[in-house]
């Protein structure tokens, strides 16, 4: 499959294009598309090929399945790593973002509105796919409850914590959703970890406490990772996006990587990261894709592909392109397609699959955006808005009600 590589990239990237591009001709999808502002403009079209490139990534997998029965890593170096390389600039924008905020903000940040930010940011579609899981589980096992209510809760709570055991007694869960949520754990550990790390570099305190914070990162990490330890490889992508924040404060590194020499760096590191390195979290790849990562923030949009009016919409969508591709892929490249009879090697049939299940993951995709992201987002903004009660406020026996 491996010269078919470019045709299953052009297929999703461009479908998905044309597929936001005509849902925007609806004014009450395009009335939610966020202006184009501030100096990250170019962040918001870059999410959804990122989201797009690990679905490529799992289609490869799925289209391996057929053949050997097992879900392993595609054996194309492109499809191995266009998921990986996504999911480090991914990691990137995160640290980007909230660490730019914390270096303007200093001891002015608002770690309270943050911490609900990312919880109404986190969850609202999360608990939708959780729910179409325990669906999809149940029907599998014939609408029977295999395992004690108590077991069941205990599997249900290690969901709600991102990680992903059997339920009901389904071998292998977690495939359902293509095991995304490994992420998650990584950007949980970035939050809980940045004011430990903002006491060290931002606010600077003293050696004792910066001693302190060091050894509270590696329990933290513990925590976080008490299932599946969390790995530094993976950790090092979010300096690439610390690393920018630095990078854009330089007027003439901006201005050059705003021009043509910019341009045609990026997109030439891209392809050697996609087409001749076979990893990329390792040190050298995530230098290469930290400074393909720098000359993006710097406002530069890549012969304009991350401008497009399209392309920022499949932005707002990433979050749920990225976390419900893995059931859509599920239930039509491993469900659907091979109880229909399609032999291992008919490509243009699996092809089609493909484009069916991009169709479905735009369209689901935007409707959750719309329906359990977008009332979120807002929600946890109204929450972190509300003043908090200071206690000197409240009199003896007097009652707060929500």
């Amino acid at each position: 499959m491996g010269y078919l590589a470019p045709l299953l990239s052009f297929l999703v990237f461009g479908l998905a294009l044309l597929l936001a591009g005509l849902l925007l001709r609806s004014p009450w999808v395009a009335r939610h598309l966020e202006p184009v502002a501030g100096r990250w403009a170019t962040l918001d079209g870059l999410r959804g090929y990122l989201a797009l490139g690990v679905f490529i990534h799992h289609a490869a997998i799925a289209w391996h399945y057929q053949h050997t029965g097992q879900i392993n890593m595609p054996p194309e170096r492109f499809f191995a790593q266009i998921g990986q390389a996504s999911v480090a600039l991914f990691f990137m924008i995160t640290g980007f973002l909230f660490w730019s905020r914390l270096v303007r903000q200093g001891r002015a940040f608002d770690w309270r509105a943050f911490a609900i930010s990312r919880v109404m940011r986190l969850y609202p579609l999360y608990f939708g796919l959780l729910a179409a899981v325990l669906v999809t589980v149940f029907y599998l096992q014939g609408w029977k409850l295999l395992d004690t209510p108590t077991a069941l809760a205990q599997q249900l709570s290690g969901w709600l914590l991102f990680h992903r055991p059997d339920i009901n007694q389904l071998a292998g869960t977690g495939n359902l959703i293509s095991n995304v949520t490994w992420t998650l754990n990584y950007e949980i550990y970035f939050y809980l970890a940045l004011p430990l790390l903002g006491l060290m570099f931002v606010y600077r305190g003293t050696l004792l406490s910066a001693i302190a914070c060091v050894v509270a990162l590696y329990l933290l990490a513990k925590l976080v990772g008490w299932e599946h330890a969390l790995k530094k490889k993976y950790l090092m992508s979010f300096a690439g996006g610390i690393a920018a924040v630095y990078w854009v404060r330089s007027p003439a590194l901006v201005q050059w990587a705003k021009g043509r020499y910019g341009t045609w760096m990026a997109i030439g590191l891209l392809v050697l990261v996609m087409t001749v390195l076979h990893k990329t979290f390792a040190v050298f790849p995530l230098l290469l894709l930290s400074l393909v990562f720098c000359i993006i923030v710097s406002g530069n949009d890549l012969l304009g592909a991350l401008a497009l009016r399209s392309a920022r919409w499949l932005g707002e969508i990433s979050y749920s392109l990225y976390l419900l591709h893995g059931l859509v892929l599920w239930w039509l490249a491993y469900r659907l397609y091979p109880s229909y009879g399609f032999t291992y090697d008919d490509r243009g049939a699996f092809m089609a699959v493909i484009a069916v299940a991009c169709t479905v993951l735009v369209v689901v995709s935007s409707a959750t955006f719309l329906l359990l992201e977008k009332p979120g987002i807002a929600l946890g903004k109204r929450l972190a808005q509300r003043p908090q009660a200071k206690p000197g406020n409240l009199k003896s026996g007097s009652t707060h009600q929500a």
